[in-house]
């Protein structure tokens, strides 16, 4: 059963493995089955009443962009976040290049920037 307690984030990836990644950061993470498919409507609400703040982190290639541009259009609320093309794909692709520590450093970047410290 889930809890109905608020948290204050919850990132919606597009992978199994960048959700695993985020987890080993204490983040909290689903992914829908692909980057062309999003949660519903009725699970969007659901995770609204449930954190406060929803984050969008897909690829940041053409199919990442467009698929975060389409489901910010149903869904404003949601925060779209890219990582910079040069660095990595994904999360988890960043947290394999550059280590743990530098991984950590940019989630409190993050944190710090949305004011989730």
């Amino acid at each position: 059963m889930l809890s109905t307690e608020c948290n204050d984030y919850i990132v919606i990836t597009k992978s199994l493995k960048d959700v695993m990644a985020l987890y080993e950061f204490g983040i909290p993470a689903i992914a829908p089955c692909s980057e062309n498919l999003f949660v519903t409507t009725s699970q969007y609400e659901r995770l609204k009443a449930r954190y406060k703040h929803i984050f969008l982190l897909y690829d940041n290639d053409l199919p990442g962009v467009q698929a975060m541009r389409k489901i910010h259009k149903q869904f404003p609320e949601v925060t779209c976040l890219m990582l910079h093309r040069e660095d990595a794909k994904d999360f988890s692709d960043y947290r394999k290049v550059f280590g743990y520590k530098k991984t950590l450093e940019l989630i409190n970047k993050a944190k710090e920037y949305y004011g989730e410290n």
